[in-house]
């Protein structure tokens, strides 16, 4: 630029002069022709300050950048009173705060030096507005995510690292868009890195879907869309989890981590003192693996057990405890559990009789019984356990073997009088309802292994219990199996966790307050230090207050949409350093698809319109249209009130229960 071009832009863009420093605050007054909203630059039009804006403090050879967060009018003393219009004793003042300044062709954050009174302030050039807004290093590879709300020519992109390698927070209210950036962030990074082998190799993301959003959909009538939700399927394998119905998905994890104390101590919700012990020795000791190596041997065992049981005098077992005994070994032989058993139980049930009085069994009639004293107690009782045909190796390795070992170390403890019965027996009630859902989500395989670098894991056909231990136990097995195997961080792990307020929730009440305190510390440990191993969380909810605030505070960036809840808005406040005033207060009337990225991978905050996406690529959470679907018929063969009256129809044996055209009830609405 030629010094008399410089001159003239000098002349153009400068709009005042500081007159009032107090640290980061500064007061600009504005020049008076520069008071418009706009100025004319070699035939363009240059938007001029306005809060929100950007201006330069020139200070020497220093350029200092900074924000402007209000302006205020204030009356100029300084103004002759003769001959004077009525606006001209009032001056602009422009309440402004430093934010960094601009060294050798880059800005940087930070406030190094103070601006000095009378320091000229300018509009930012084209080529200084890029450089505020250039967030990707010379090292870091960009990847680009939208435009500014408020310059839709300025395109916004981020840096790689900067992103990926930290812990990301994405919040908002249901349809802010929160699950359209998350998808946005992610498919970009698959469109760039997703076909090299060094990354398929050395990355691995696992998503925690709580509501099948980033499910592949199937073409259905009336939207074409293919299915490639995030990316394609060769970078990405799904777990459809389901507790409703049997031969479903289950995912696959190490034999070693289905047999982990903390695997077992978070899936029966063991409390501290009493149970966590118990299932301890359980896990620690091979008492019950060499006897199961020996049919006859752990048969002895078990007959044994019954015999102690029906000679002892504690009050606390009678007939109910050894038929619930003889019960649990039937359910874990599954179908592989001889009819001779259930014969055994019916007989128990028959003849084997409890006296509360003498706190005694006996075998019989009471006019005609045996009781333990008798020779043949004996055969009674633990001659008929060893006899019968039992083959335990048909016992699955894996959750159900380790249930059968739990039961059998019960119930011993129970009848040696080592274990007090109301401190375990509640383990022993969770036991029986959570293993069967338990196996319907989980299997041990030591084979399987994740080629692909996403893992989706869908919980929305999940009950309520088992979607808070699913992720509990996947993220925590995999950020200990990383530490362990991995010392060197030669591969990458990140936990993208959606609607995470489902798992990270400060104040559930459905829980034990051990069991929540639990879950929260384990997921604190991973947003502290899992940096350090190489694991980074990714959290997307409309819920940031009830989120520990400590994992709030720690996350590196943060893409923030709308937020209306006050209490929301504080937990943002508080939590977001890098937030300021101008940012924070458009939280609440940001339009949806605009959000507030702050954090260390942006210089300034600013306010970004997400790009859109391809339809086949964005999430399964599209807002409804009510008004355009009202007005389409529903498609009678996969209507699922068609299907329902199909149902009803055969079960009745009815040749066509169709009503009349004319009938009032001819269009079947779809149960929601």
């Amino acid at each position: 630029m030629f010094e008399g071009d410089a001159v003239e832009q000098d002349g153009v863009f400068r709009v005042g002069r500081v007159v009032s420093v107090e640290g980061r605050q500064v007061h600009v007054a504005v020049d008076k022709l520069k008071n418009g909203s706009h100025l004319l630059y070699r035939g363009g039009i240059v938007r001029n300050v306005a809060v929100g804006g950007y201006l330069k403090i020139v200070k020497g050879f220093s350029e200092l950048i900074a924000k402007v967060d209000g302006e205020v009018v204030e009356q100029d003393r300084s103004a002759s009173p003769t001959y004077r219009r009525g606006v001209d004793p009032m001056s602009r003042r422009l309440q402004v705060s430093l934010i960094g300044y601009i060294e050798n062709g880059r800005f940087e954050r930070g406030v190094r030096e103070m601006p000095l009174l009378d320091n000229e302030c300018f509009i930012l050039t084209e080529a200084e507005f890029g450089l505020l807004h250039a967030f990707v290093g010379d090292s870091d590879t960009a990847l680009e995510v939208g435009v500014l709300a408020m310059e839709p020519t300025q395109q916004v992109a981020l840096g790689v690292d900067a992103i990926f390698a930290s812990h990301v927070g994405i919040f908002g209210n249901t349809g802010s868009g929160k699950s359209y950036t998350l998808a946005r962030l992610y498919h970009e990074l698959f469109e760039r890195y997703g076909p090299l082998e060094g990354f398929r190799q050395r990355a691995q993301f696992v998503l925690i879907d709580f509501n099948g959003e980033y499910l592949n959909r199937n073409p259905s009538d009336g939207d074409n869309r293919s299915t490639a939700v995030l990316t394609g399927d060769g970078n990405k394998r799904e777990y459809a989890l389901s507790t409703r119905r049997d031969g479903g998905p289950r995912l696959p994890l190490p034999s070693t981590a289905v047999s982990d104390l903390a695997f077992w101590t978070v899936l029966l919700d063991a409390t501290e003192k009493t149970q966590a012990p118990f299932l301890a020795r359980v896990l620690n000791s091979d008492y019950w693996d060499r006897r199961l190596t020996d049919p006859a041997d752990l048969l002895t065992v078990l007959g044994d057990m019954v015999l102690r049981a029906t000679k002892s005098s504690d009050k606390s077992i009678d007939r109910q405890t050894l038929l619930n005994l003889l019960a649990e070994v039937q359910t874990c032989l599954g179908p592989s559990a001889p009819q001779e058993l259930a014969d055994l139980i019916d007989e128990f049930q028959t003849n084997l009789h409890y006296n509360a009085t003498m706190t005694k069994f006996f075998w019989g009639e009471w006019s005609n019984y045996i009781d333990p004293d008798h020779s043949a107690w004996e055969s009674l009782t633990k001659d008929k356990v060893v006899a019968l045909p039992i083959d335990f190796s048909a016992i699955e390795p894996g959750i159900d073997l380790i249930r059968f070992k739990i039961v059998l170390q019960y119930y011993n403890d129970i009848i040696s009088g080592f274990s007090n019965r109301e401190h375990l027996s509640p383990l022993i009630k969770r036991l029986e309802t959570r293993v069967p859902d338990i196996k319907k989500l989980i299997t041990a395989d030591d084979v399987q292994t994740y080629d692909e670098p996403l893992i989706v894991v869908s919980l929305r056909d999940v009950n309520l219990s088992m979607r808070k231990v699913i992720p509990m136990l996947l993220c925590k097995h995999l950020y200990d199996q990383k530490k362990e195997n991995d010392p060197t961080n030669a591969r990458y792990l990140n936990l993208i966790i959606d609607e995470a307020h489902n798992i990270l929730s400060l104040e559930s009440s459905r829980e034990s307050e051990a069991w929540r305190d639990y879950r929260l510390e384990t997921f604190e440990e991973i947003v502290k230090e899992g940096r350090k191993f190489g694991v980074f969380l990714t959290l997307a909810s409309q819920r940031p207050h009830d989120i520990s605030p400590t994992i709030i505070s720690q996350l590196h960036n943060y893409f923030l949409h709308r937020l209306v809840n006050n209490l929301d808005v504080q937990a943002i406040e508080k939590a977001v350093a890098y937030l300021d005033r101008v940012s924070f207060e458009q939280l609440p009337i940001l339009p949806r698809g605009v959000c507030v990225l702050a954090g260390v991978s942006a210089q300034v905050p600013v306010i970004v319109r997400i790009s859109p996406l391809a339809p086949e690529t964005e999430p399964n959470s599209r807002t409804m249209s009510v008004a355009t679907d009202w007005l389409r018929p529903l498609d009678e063969a996969a209507s699922s009130g068609t299907e329902l009256l199909q149902a009803i129809d055969e079960a009745a044996q009815v040749p066509d229960a169709s009503p009349p055209a004319s009938s009032s009830w001819s269009a079947v609405e779809p149960p929601f």
